[in-house]
């Protein structure tokens, strides 16, 4: 398996499509969310459903630092500025000067990091679902997830972390507004009882990075992004608040928002049906995609996943 080390701390990475140096087209670096892995990112851009074909652009997903497997780390250091020099050190590791990037969730956070500070190795940026600006994330995300370190910290939490979470009161509210955002939170205590070797590294992450801010200055960091930027967003979601992308969307010289349906636990692929497209239409209409037609089906070797 693939691996790099920024700062000491041996982090992982896959590739898809072809081999990196074999295409013309930028390469894409699309990352997951908290509590996720390099699974949750592979199920975007398919090539069928974005319509850019499988062998024009290879595609990097890495596990951030306390993710999937890569190493955590000092935990001290748990910072979205952290997760970002992770990621330009990824970028010098396999020599890639210019790259589109982006994410979901944290992953778009951890994107716009990366444009903000190193503007010349993005050629576009593709932000799906922002949670952080230039704060933390929402405080009923941060309420949601502290209480999920909290629990997956009990000593008994292998029998008692789900049911206690099923009984607040913050899951609860998040439920009545977006089952999706609650799906979400719930999806953090899966991910531990199905892994357990990971529940350390997700008590550190659900502690600190819901509590790191995304930017500095809103406005006068994003003055400094220079590439084109696609945002995908929805109403009614406490845990990825429109009102975040709107607010990053109006500071960016050239931003395109586009408002997505609300994710739905019982329609994943009307989910992936609706991104995937919007996705393939901005990077033909920006980048040398535009001569681009038909696709190849995508590649299957990752297993899927999901988390916020």
């Amino acid at each position: 398996m693939p691996y790099y080390h920024s700062s000491g701390v041996k982090l992982h990475y896959v590739c898809r499509g072809p081999a990196l140096g074999q295409s013309l087209h930028p390469v894409i670096v699309f990352q997951h969310g908290i509590g996720g892995d390099v699974r949750q990112p592979a199920r975007f851009l398919d090539p069928d459903r974005a319509g850019i074909p499988r062998e024009v652009s290879s595609i990097i997903h890495a596990d951030f630092r306390g993710h999937g497997q890569s190493e955590l780390g000092p935990v001290e250091e748990l910072s979205i500025a952290t997760l970002a020099r992770d990621l330009e050190a990824l970028l010098d590791h396999l020599k890639i000067p210019q790259a589109i990037v982006g994410g979901i969730s944290m992953g778009s956070a951890v994107a716009l990091r990366v444009a903000v500070h190193r503007p010349a190795a993005c050629a576009a940026l593709i932000l799906s679902r922002p949670a952080w600006a230039d704060s933390p994330m929402s405080l009923q995300a941060r309420q949601a997830l502290m209480l999920v370190a909290t629990l997956l910290a009990e000593e008994d939490w292998r029998c008692s972390a789900a049911e206690a979470l099923e009984r607040s009161h913050i899951l609860q509210t998040i439920d009545e507004v977006c089952s999706d955002a609650a799906r979400s939170i719930r999806g953090q205590i899966q991910t531990v009882l199905s892994s357990p070797e990971r529940r350390e590294s997700a008590i550190a992450c659900l502690r600190r990075l819901p509590l790191a801010r995304g930017l500095d200055d809103l406005q006068d960091d994003l003055a400094r992004v220079r590439c084109p930027v696609l945002i995908l967003a929805a109403e009614g979601d406490p845990i990825h608040p429109f009102g975040y992308a709107r607010r990053i969307a109006q500071c960016l010289p050239e931003c395109e928002l586009v408002e997505i349906a609300p994710k739905s636990a019982r329609d994943e692929a009307r989910h992936l049906q609706e991104v995937d497209p919007a996705i393939g239409d901005f990077l033909r209409s920006k980048l040398p995609f535009q001569a681009l037609t038909g696709g190849l089906a995508s590649k299957r070797d990752i297993e899927l996943g999901e988390n916020v």
